[in-house]
């Protein structure tokens, strides 16, 4: 991978946390937002303070369209204007972005793809800055089992398989939609709203019950800070 793509993705990585963190600060009137890149459309979400109902408002997609510019395949400016149009008109403090890792941890192609996404976007616009940071978000919570020669378990775990396809059934993890991303984020560091609206949703409710899955704090302990975040990028 060139060192430029890592160099200016990372500059702008953040913990999970310091979004969090930028959401209480501006919670009158900042958004955070949420960002799926798919192969063929970028999805997004943006996410409001939790303290106020239904904070997360999915926006329409965005198709990917690409040209060339020396020899490379960038995206179309439109597509830029649209995303600072939208972090201008939402007042956007920063970004979640789906982190499509494997489930056994692994990054495949859809984090290059990612990846080189962010980079276009760092470099071509200002939509990304210090003050509008990113947020890597793994949906799986994957907790890293590698020891220090880069050796997993689950690789020793024998298989009844004749045949195994990577391309079919290991490199295909896109990652989670963005109105899911915003979900579980508000889940993991606003849990006294979660529980509150999911008490609400339960009193609503015809059978008096409402299904609430907090995240494992185990994960959040390996994943908060911004040396971790970075590491996600790198590996």
């Amino acid at each position: 991978m060139p060192s430029s793509i890592t160099k200016s993705i990372t500059r702008f990585l953040a913990a999970p946390g310091k979004i969090a963190n930028a959401l209480d600060w501006r919670k009158a009137n900042g958004a955070v937002l949420s960002i799926h890149i798919g192969s063929n459309s970028i999805d997004l979400a943006v996410t409001a303070h939790p303290s106020i109902d239904n904070p997360i408002q999915p926006l329409p997609s965005i198709p990917i369209e690409t040209e060339t510019k020396s020899n490379q395949k960038v995206l179309k400016s439109h597509i830029l204007e649209e995303l600072g149009g939208i972090v201008k008109q939402w007042k956007v403090c920063g970004m979640l972005v789906s982190w499509p890792v494997q489930k056994e941890g692994w990054c495949g192609a859809p984090c290059g793809r990612v990846l080189h996404t962010l980079d276009q976007i760092v470099q071509e616009s200002k939509i990304v800055s210090a003050s509008r940071p990113v947020c890597l978000w793994d949906g799986h919570h994957f907790l890293s089992t590698e020891d220090e020669w880069g050796r997993v378990p689950l690789y020793g775990v024998p298989t009844e398989k004749e045949e195994h396809r990577a391309s079919q059934e290991q490199y295909r993890e896109d990652g989670m939609v963005a109105a899911d991303i915003a979900k579980d984020y508000l889940r993991h560091h606003f849990p006294e709203f979660t529980k509150m609206n999911a008490n609400k949703a339960s009193a609503a409710s015809p059978s008096g019950k409402q299904n609430t899955v907090l995240v494992d704090p185990k994960w959040l302990e390996a994943y908060t800070t911004c040396a971790a975040s970075a590491k996600a990028s790198l590996y």
